[in-house]
């Protein structure tokens, strides 16, 4: 069980890191395109297709292939779980996740209202392409680190 266990973590890493990279790259590439149109078009090209559904399916992705979910899960959500006592491991493991989605559901509308707020200075081209750039570099040193891990 532990070795299937070790298997499947590998697999997800190595797939997190390749996904990482591949954001990396395709951030590089947008403001790459961005600084060549940036004086015909103020606007670049969305890094998916720009519906909810895209947005949706980039989100599911990121989460679905982030090893750190997995790692927390794996390492972090076992101490809280008392073995010997009340309740079985599976009923407080199952409670523990659901309090990571309520926590999670009251975090992250914060982190979209504080973006709206913010929208003005990341719509400007210059600061766009200059985040893109970094955060494509970060992904890149990201994804290499955890594949190398």
């Amino acid at each position: 069980m532990a070795a299937q266990s070790a298997v499947v973590f590998t697999a997800i890493k190595l797939a997190g890191a390749a996904y990482l990279v591949f954001l990396g790259v395709r951030a590089i590439l947008v403001a790459r395109r961005s600084g060549a149109t940036a004086a015909s078009t103020p606007e670049r090209a969305a890094p998916h297709d720009g519906t909810k559904r895209g947005s949706f399916a980039e989100g599911f992705l990121t989460n679905v292939l982030n090893p750190k979910a997995a790692l927390f899960f794996l390492s972090v959500l076992p101490q809280f779980v008392d073995g010997g006592g009340s309740g079985s491991v599976t009923s407080q493991i199952l409670l523990l996740g659901v309090l990571d989605v309520l926590i999670g559901i009251l975090y992250w509308p914060w982190v979209v209202v504080v973006a709206a707020k913010l929208r003005g200075l990341l719509a400007r081209p210059v600061f766009r392409r200059r985040w893109e750039r970094t955060t494509g570099v970060l992904f890149i040193g990201t994804g290499a680190g955890v594949a190398a891990s």
